[in-house]
């Protein structure tokens, strides 16, 4: 607190002591241990009313009451002085028996930024996965790479996983973590290995392929770092990849001239790029077209691109293209699929 605000003061367990209050504060103080529970009540409320952060010395006897008003309001005191006050407030709580009161710290820690930071690496070994969790929070924000360190060496797979968050980690300490025991840290290593685009071994991504949450991420890194290992990748595939990748080049790549629409023709990833292509407009004929005529591609994706013509079945571009294509004598599919663009294009000249 800025004790310019404040007048003359003295410190008192990491609080500050108005000098005009000090009266009243020790006799609010006094009355928490009357027999008299309205008594205690209303001393309670005198030491809010107050509003002085030195009165935590005396909330600090309440975090254990039996009474859950007065740990409730012991709680309130902490949260809205602990920060004012210091490490030493934060303490009162986070060693304490009472799980709620220890929760109650640990949401306080990343208010104290690195002053907290040493609190936070001890809190890592809390019974409470809540405690854990809020102090793995506050050592990513403000921990060093001493901090961070604890959570990669830790015991626990969630605060390991957290940690491969953080911005220090090693691309030695990602790609460790790509071997983890557990598949939660595996997960979120990869996950900063691709946000990073930090280029390893492709055979440490490999075994990530089915993973349906990273899917489209692994594909970019992939098709970037590794372009002659798409084939691989195509296979391990499913339905459900094969559409988030697609929904990903719809919305993001506008040209057939986009590197990423080159390199998957070079590795023969038709089928993608049909998907791609079924959405595309004129513009993007000439590759509608061979794909169309390309053997190598799945006859039904060659047919939804023909079938896709047809409310553009009159334009003498595409009659011309439809003929020349019926001419070469294709499989019954796609002919009677060009039998139904010439159909149409009859229908919409009339």
């Amino acid at each position: 607190m800025n004790q310019s605000k404040l007048g003359k003061e003295q410190p008192y367990e990491g609080g500050l002591v108005r000098n005009g209050m000090a009266g009243e504060l020790d006799r609010a103080m006094s009355r928490l241990k009357h027999r008299d529970i309205r008594t205690r009540r209303r001393a309670v409320r005198t030491l809010v009313e107050l509003e002085d952060p030195n009165s935590l010395k005396a909330f600090k006897s309440l975090l254990g009451d039996e009474d859950s008003w007065f740990v409730s309001k012991a709680l309130d005191a902490y949260r809205k002085w602990a920060p004012e006050v210091g490490i030493d407030a934060v303490l009162d709580l986070t060693g304490h028996s009472s799980v709620n009161v220890r929760r109650c710290g640990a949401n306080l820690l990343d208010s104290l930024r690195t002053d907290a930071v040493a609190t936070a690496v001890i809190m890592l070994d809390d019974d409470d996965s809540v405690v854990r969790r809020k102090a793995a929070d506050a050592l990513l924000a403000h921990g060093d790479k001493e901090a961070i360190g604890a959570m990669h060496s830790h015991t626990n797979d969630t605060i390991r996983s957290l940690a491969m968050r953080h911005h220090s980690c090693s691309k030695s300490q990602l790609t460790n973590g790509l071997k983890d025991s557990s598949s939660v840290v595996q997960i979120e290593a990869l996950r900063s290995l691709l946000t990073r685009d930090e280029a390893v071994d492709i055979a440490l991504i490999e075994p990530f392929y089915k993973l349906q949450s990273e899917i489209v991420n692994l594909f970019l890194y992939v098709a970037k770092h590794s372009p002659e290992s798409l084939s691989s990748l195509t296979k391990k595939l499913g339905p459900q990849h094969f559409h988030d990748i697609t929904k990903h080049l719809r919305a993001n790549v506008n040209s057939s001239e986009d590197m990423l629409i080159e390199t998957l023709l070079e590795a023969n990833m038709y089928s993608i790029v049909t998907r791609w292509l079924i959405h595309r407009g004129a513009d993007e004929d000439e590759l509608r077209w061979s794909m169309i005529r390309n053997d190598e591609v799945d006859i039904i994706e060659r047919s939804k691109l023909l079938e896709r013509l047809i409310g553009r079945a009159d334009e003498p571009a595409v009659q011309a293209e439809v003929t020349d294509f019926m001419d070469s004598n294709p499989p019954t599919l796609l002919m009677v699929a060009c039998e139904n663009l010439s159909t149409a294009a009859n229908e919409l000249a009339s």
